[in-house]
């Protein structure tokens, strides 16, 4: 199957959205006038992605995610609410992105950036399982227990 390298990643995403079942409504964010014409030359002629096209897009997702112990979008919900200020996000992603390091590094710069955050804001170990950021996650974490997995990585 041609890939499409041609095709700009929104074009993929858009696609993917507007061909969903009851869907009759896609919205897009646009900087610039290429992002404009680039939307609206694929909607122009519009088809949805082909049975082959959706596959590819499931392999990369399971790509994706295989990467990711902790499967947060970083949308930041759960941030506001959080009474011990702790950036949750960001330290999942931090734990995420050390697990991927190459193992026998002396120097991790994921560490370096947790200590520092950890000196303004909250730590993850300081979470008091209030639940506030569970009740707004979309992704359905369990945030005070993966909290735990992260302050026993960095703060162990």
């Amino acid at each position: 199957m041609d890939a499409h390298p041609d095709w700009s990643i929104s074009s993929w995403a858009i696609r993917f959205a507007a061909g969903l079942d009851n869907v009759m409504t896609v919205l897009s964010g646009m900087s610039n006038m290429e992002q404009l014409l680039d939307n609206t030359g694929y909607m122009q002629d519009f088809a949805p992605l082909t049975e082959e096209e959706q596959e590819l897009l499931r392999r990369v997702v399971e790509i994706m995610n295989a990467g990711s112990e902790i499967p947060c979008t970083s949308c930041a919900y759960c941030v506001d609410g959080c009474p011990k200020r702790i950036p949750i996000p960001t330290y999942f992603s931090l734990y995420n992105a050390d697990l991927q390091e190459v193992e026998g590094k002396d120097w991790k710069p994921q560490e370096a950036y947790y200590d520092n955050l950890a000196m303004e804001l909250g730590r993850a170990s300081d979470c008091i399982s209030c639940g506030k950021c569970v009740r707004v996650c979309p992704q359905h974490i369990n945030i005070p227990q993966e909290l735990k997995t992260v302050a026993k990585h960095f703060e162990s």
